[in-house]
């Protein structure tokens, strides 16, 4: 057995299973989609807020403020999938 096990019903996950033989949840390895959504939310809202903080608005502040943006967002999403590497969870 893989050592894991459901957090609903206390079933050993089999290695690679999509849902627990015990409840049928479904099984999650690593970070959700809605987890990688919200931290590339909150890396554009962060670099989006400091720059328009730091920065005078005018043509290039903008455009180089959009491609931080952008790449904080990105950023954010790697490091959530990264933190949750190796999380194995059950959902419902």
């Amino acid at each position: 057995m893989s050592g894991h096990h459901c957090h609903r019903c206390g079933s050993s996950l089999h290695p690679g299973a999509m849902k627990c033989s015990g409840c049928m949840a479904r099984v999650v390895y690593g970070a959700t989609v809605a987890e990688k959504s919200h931290a590339a939310k909150v890396g554009a809202a962060l670099m989006l807020a400091a720059w328009c903080y730091v920065v005078s608005f005018s043509l290039p502040a903008i455009i180089v403020g959009t491609a931080a943006t952008l790449a904080a967002a990105g950023l954010f999403r790697v490091a959530a999938v990264r933190s949750r590497a190796g999380f194995v969870r059950t959902f419902n």
